[in-house]
C-alpha cells in the first residue's frame, strides 16, 4: 500500500494573502528564513498600511460623525467602522509578534514529525481549514459586491432623476455604495467613477484584512486540535507499534528490511495476530527489554504533548488581546448589523437586506471559527486522559505506569485560550456574545423607532 504523502505548507494561501495585503511576509517554515520585511517588501508595507489602513479607515470611521446622517446610512457605516478599526491592534499584533506567529507554525509544520504524525489527518485539517477561509471569504466578497450593486442601482436612480431636473431645479448630492467621508467633490462623472474605484479597492483590501488574519488564527487552532488527536492515537497505539517493531526485529530469518514509518506499522498490526506477535516478542526478548522499548516509545509521546502544550500557551500568550478585540468588535458590530438587518427587512430594501445579512453572518462566522476551534482544541487536550486509560497500561511496568498517571494529571488540567484572562474562547463563549448583542439589539431598537 502506497504510504500517504506528507501534506506540506499548511498555510499556503494566507501567506499569499498576508504578503499581497502587506501584514508581512511570512516564510513557510521549510525556508528557514523568518525575515519578515526583507529589502523592498518592507517599504511596500509601509506604503500599502498608510493608504489602506490609515487613510481609508480613517475616512471609514470620520463619516458617521459628519453631518446629518439618515439612521440606515449610520448604522451600516458604523458596522464597517466597529470591525475594521478594532482590527488594528490584530495588525500590531502581526507586525510585533511575527517572530512568535513563525514559531507557531513551524512547531505544527516543521517540529511535530519529529514524533507520531498522521499524514491522513493532517491532510484533512489542511482542507477544512481551507473551506473555512473560502467560506468567510465568500461572505466578505457578497457584502462587499452587493454594497456595489446597490450603490450602482443608486447612481442609475440618481441619474434618472437629474435628467428629470430643469437648470434652475436643486440636483440632490451624488452618494457612494459604501458611506466613507471624502474629503473631494466627486459629483462629476470621472470624479465619481475614480473615487468609487478607490472605495472598492479600500474595501476589499480591508476586507480581506480582516478575512486572511481571523481565518489564520482559526487554522492554526484547529491544527492545534487535530495535533492532540494525533497524540491520542499515538499513546492508544504505542504499545502496539513496540509488540510489532520488537517482533520485526525477532524475525531472523525475514530478508525484508524492518519498516520505520509509523503508519506503516500501524497496517502490517492490523492484519497479524497480536496474541502470535506478543508471544514470539516474550520468547525472543526479556521484560527489561520490553520494558526499555516500551519506555522509548512512550518517552516520545510525552514529548510530543509537552511541545504542544508549549505550542498552545505560546499562542495563547502571543495573541490574548487580539481574542479580546475579537469579542469587543464582534458583539459591538453583530448588534449593529442586526438593527441594519431590522430596518432593511421592514423597508423592503432587497439589495440592501442581502447586504446587510452577507455582513450579518460573516461577523458571526468570524467569531465562530475561532470560539468553536478553540472549544475544540479544549476537548480534544483533554481527552488526552482518555487516551492514557486505553493504552493497555495494565501490561507496562511500574515506572512507566507512574509516568502515564503524570501524564493524565496533566490533561486533566483545562488547556484553553482566553481572552486577555477575561473569557475564555468556547461554545460557551460564543453563545454569550450572542445573547448580550441580542440584548443590546433589543434595547437600540426601541431606541430608534
Amino acid at each position: 500500500m502506497t504510504a500517504i504523502p506528507r501534506p506540506t505548507r499548511y498555510f499556503s494561501m494566507h501567506y499569499i494573502l498576508l504578503r499581497i495585503l502587506g501584514l508581512g511576509w511570512f516564510h513557510h517554515p521549510d525556508e528557514g528564513d523568518t525575515r519578515n520585511f526583507p529589502g523592498w517588501y518592507l517599504y511596500y508595507s509601509i506604503a500599502t498600511q498608510l493608504v489602506w489602513v490609515v487613510g481609508f479607515v480613517s475616512l471609514e470611521t470620520i463619516d458617521p460623525f459628519i453631518g446629518e446622517k439618515d439612521l440606515d446610512r449610520f448604522m451600516f457605516s458604523l458596522s464597517f467602522v466597529i470591525t475594521h478599526d478594532l482590527t488594528v491592534i490584530k495588525l500590531c499584533i502581526f507586525y510585533f509578534k511575527n517572530d512568535q506567529i513563525q514559531e507557531i507554525v513551524r512547531t505544527l509544520e516543521i517540529d511535530l514529525y519529529d514524533y507520531y504524525q498522521n499524514n491522513k489527518k493532517n491532510q484533512a485539517t489542511v482542507r477544512i481549514t481551507r473551506i473555512l477561509t473560502a467560506s468567510f471569504v465568500f461572505f466578505g466578497w457578497l457584502t462587499i459586491g452587493n454594497t456595489n450593486v446597490y450603490g450602482t442601482i443608486q447612481d442609475l436612480r440618481w441619474k434618472a432623476e437629474v435628467a428629470k431636473l430643469n437648470d434652475s431645479s436643486l440636483i440632490p448630492v451624488r452618494t457612494l455604495p459604501q458611506p466613507i467621508y471624502i474629503p473631494w467633490q466627486y459629483q462629476t462623472d470621472l470624479a465619481y467613477i475614480s473615487t468609487f474605484v478607490l472605495e472598492t479597492v479600500g474595501l476589499l483590501w480591508t476586507g480581506h484584512i480582516v478575512m486572511t488574519i481571523d481565518t489564520f488564527i482559526g487554522s492554526v487552532i484547529l491544527h492545534m486540535s487535530s495535533q492532540f488527536g494525533i497524540l491520542q492515537e499515538a499513546l492508544l497505539t504505542a504499545y502496539d507499534r513496540t509488540i510489532l517493531k520488537l517482533y520485526l526485529n525477532a524475525r531472523h530469518d525475514s530478508q525484508e528490511a524492518v519498516p520505520t514509518d509509523d503508519e506503516e506499522l500501524s497496517r502490517i498490526y492490523e492484519h497479524s495476530s497480536q496474541d502470535d506477535m506478543e508471544a514470539v516478542v516474550l520468547a525472543r526478548f526479556s521484560g527489561e527489554e520490553v520494558g526499555l522499548a516500551l519506555q522509548e516509545t512512550f518517552k516520545n509521546c510525552f514529548r510530543q504533548h509537552q511541545v504542544l502544550i508549549r505550542c498552545v500557551e505560546k499562542l495563547a500568550d502571543t495573541y490574548s488581546y487580539g481574542f479580546m478585540t475579537q469579542l469587543v468588535s464582534s458583539m459591538a458590530a453583530i448588534c449593529v448589523v442586526m438593527v441594519q438587518v431590522s430596518q432593511d427587512a421592514s423597508s423592503f430594501k432587497s439589495i440592501r437586506l442581502v447586504t446587510s445579512l452577507a455582513f450579518f453572518f460573516a461577523m458571526i462566522i468570524q467569531l465562530a471559527i475561532q470560539c468553536f476551534t478553540a472549544n475544540e482544541l479544549t476537548l480534544e487536550a483533554a481527552r488526552v486522559t482518555d487516551a492514557v486509560m486505553q493504552c493497555k497500561w495494565e501490561r507496562m511496568p511500574p515506572a512507566l505506569r507512574r509516568k502515564l498517571v503524570l501524564v493524565m494529571r496533566r490533561a486533566q488540567r483545562p488547556l484553553r485560550l482566553t481572552a486577555a484572562g477575561f473569557a475564555y474562547m468556547n461554545n460557551d463563549c460564543f453563545l454569550a456574545i450572542m445573547k448580550a448583542a441580542y440584548s443590546y439589539y433589543a434595547v437600540l431598537s426601541q431606541k430608534t423607532k
